[in-house]
């Protein structure tokens, strides 16, 4: 089930009002010069209520799938549920951010403890085997019992453990800025979701909106011309005037009054009244 049939049902709808409509107009002027061309008129209003009554099955049928089609669809979740997805979305995001940085900071660390690490080994490769020469130690003025060599050591392994601890954080970090991005991109298609239903129930009402208004014309306009053409019949028949078609015609005009949005064609019918009470 779909909208699919409704935009063309409801212009076919629209097509045969106005056709009715003429042929309502046409038939109230040739009331005042019976003859060829009342006869004429009658015989178009009869095709346009015939082409009337087939649009408005054509249309309640696409109005009874558009019904079924709008229940199917999931309720739209609103406008606030719009604004909390995306900030969520937002604020995901924004958490994402503060994690890279952090992630920034966090590799800054490391090569810097890479470096002091790499300093501590070098000066301890270094150190160890000229610190055992007796020569050495009494030109650097140092004792055997120096404790260079164990501060070197210390360095090292502090900077060793303290750069094993930045690893493990960085692996927390990526696998928490990860999250975060499934998360902003999870909140982001929940936005867009919600957007989508909003928009597709906002169509679907407007579509049945307008096709129900256009029903309402097509019945009120169909239905005067089949009054009308009917009153009309009978006032031939009985060879007495159009006073039937008069008051058929005045029901017309009070009808169609706040149904159309066709001014010229309510007037005329107006002005064919006046024409026709003149003549009575």
């Amino acid at each position: 089930m779909s909208l699919a049939a409704l935009p063309s049902a409801s212009s076919a709808a629209s097509s045969a009002s106005s056709r009715a409509l003429r042929a309502l107009v046409a038939l109230a002027e040739a009331l005042g010069s019976p003859g060829p061309p009342l006869e004429a008129a009658v015989a178009e209003a009869e095709e346009a209520a015939a082409a009337a009554e087939a649009a408005l099955e054509g249309l309640e049928a696409a109005l009874a799938e558009a019904l079924t089609h709008a229940a199917e669809l999931r309720p739209p979740r609103g406008l606030e549920a719009q604004g909390l997805y995306r900030a969520l979305r937002d604020m995901a995001a924004a958490h994402v951010r503060e994690l890279e940085r952090e992630m920034g900071r966090n590799a800054r660390r490391r090569r810097l403890l890479g470096v002091l690490r790499n300093a501590a080994v070098g000066l301890l490769l270094l150190c160890a085997p000229l610190l055992s020469v007796d020569a050495v130690r009494e030109a650097l003025g140092v004792t055997q019992e120096s404790h260079v060599v164990p501060c070197l050591a210390t360095v090292t392994a502090v900077c060793q453990v303290a750069l094993w601890g930045a690893e493990k954080s960085e692996a927390h970090l990526a696998a928490a800025a990860e999250e975060q991005r499934r998360q902003t991109a999870r909140y982001g298609r929940m936005a867009q979701s919600a957007a989508a239903d909003a928009a597709e129930a906002a169509e679907a009402t407007g579509a049945i909106g307008a096709a129900s208004a256009a029903r309402e014309t097509l019945e009120e306009v169909s239905t005067q011309l089949r009054l009308l053409a009917a009153a009309v019949a009978r006032d031939l028949q009985a060879d007495r005037g159009f006073p039937g078609s008069a008051r058929a015609l005045g029901n017309a005009v009070t009808a169609l009054g706040t149904v159309l949005k066709d001014q010229e064609g309510t007037q005329r019918l107006a002005r064919a009244l006046q024409g026709l009470s003149g003549d009575e």
